[in-house]
């Protein structure tokens, strides 16, 4: 199942991809779709998808994603 997120919730991804990729090449996943859930109303089902959607928008834009702020806490800071 794909899950879609609303235009306004799209644009904001897309806004703040470009702006931490002008200060650095590697976004934090799961902090950069937290911070986006944070000011929207998303559940936790649609907190998939704006992983997917920062995954790929990271990409696209040239930019490394790192796994930092996972749930699980296995992640470690270099």
């Amino acid at each position: 199942m794909r899950l879609q997120l609303s235009d306004e919730v799209q644009r904001e991804v897309e806004q703040t991809i470009r702006s931490k990729a002008s200060q650095s090449l590697v976004i934090d996943l799961y902090a950069t779709a937290e911070e986006i859930r944070s000011r929207h109303d998303v559940g936790e089902v649609d907190l998939d998808a704006v992983i997917a959607t920062v995954a790929r928008l990271a990409a696209q834009c040239g930019c490394a994603v790192e796994l930092g702020g996972a749930k699980t806490g296995n992640a470690q800071s270099a």
